[in-house]
């Protein structure tokens, strides 16, 4: 797909790191289908037929994406996939953004993690098209040893728990906003 190769345990690493991200987010989704559809809704990017066809087969893409980007065979495809579906998501939060809508919910984090529009979230989308393109680029053989193992489950570990704080963080920024404006008026 791409013309540059990574290193296995890169590769694997990141392929485990995406595969985490959209299985995570397929089962936000899945779990508050009333509210992804305001949520999708929102955003006033699709027409209202494709909108209601969404709520329901943008979870399962999700889901699909991530579990096979846990499986050999298919990661090359599932990275094709991911970027595209990463791709439509960064336009929909980008033309939000330029048409002035921030104060909407993402729908990245579930109900429990509602995220207003931000710059931030096409930097971290931008970080999970970086991923992309490693699963998807060419990966060179060689032997995955002991230690390559080590350093794949702790890459992975770390990347997930950096996604789950970027995500934390984005949404303490919409919990501490009306803290600040306090401040400014009192």
């Amino acid at each position: 797909m791409f013309n540059l190769s990574f290193d296995p345990a890169l590769n694997l690493s990141a392929a485990w790191i995406l595969g985490y991200v959209f299985l995570l987010a397929g089962w936000h989704k899945c779990r508050a289908p009333g509210e992804f559809a305001t949520t999708l809704a929102n955003y006033k990017v699709l027409p209202e037929s494709l909108t209601r066809q969404g709520v329901y087969l943008l979870p399962v893409a999700e889901l699909m994406i991530g579990a096979a980007l846990l499986i050999p065979t298919t990661r090359a495809i599932a990275a094709l996939a991911a970027g595209g579906l990463l791709c439509l998501y960064t336009a929909a939060i980008a033309i939000n953004l330029l048409r002035g809508r921030r104060n909407i919910d993402c729908g990245c984090g579930g109900p429990a993690q509602r995220q207003t529009l931000s710059e931030w979230m096409l930097a971290r989308n931008g970080l999970l098209a970086l991923l992309v393109f490693i699963v998807g680029s060419r990966v060179e053989t060689r032997m995955l040893l002991w230690f390559d193992w080590l350093v794949i489950s702790l890459a992975t570990v770390m990347g997930c728990l950096f996604y789950n704080i970027i995500n934390q963080l984005l949404t303490n920024k919409d919990l501490l906003q009306p803290l600040t404006n306090e401040e400014y008026h009192a």
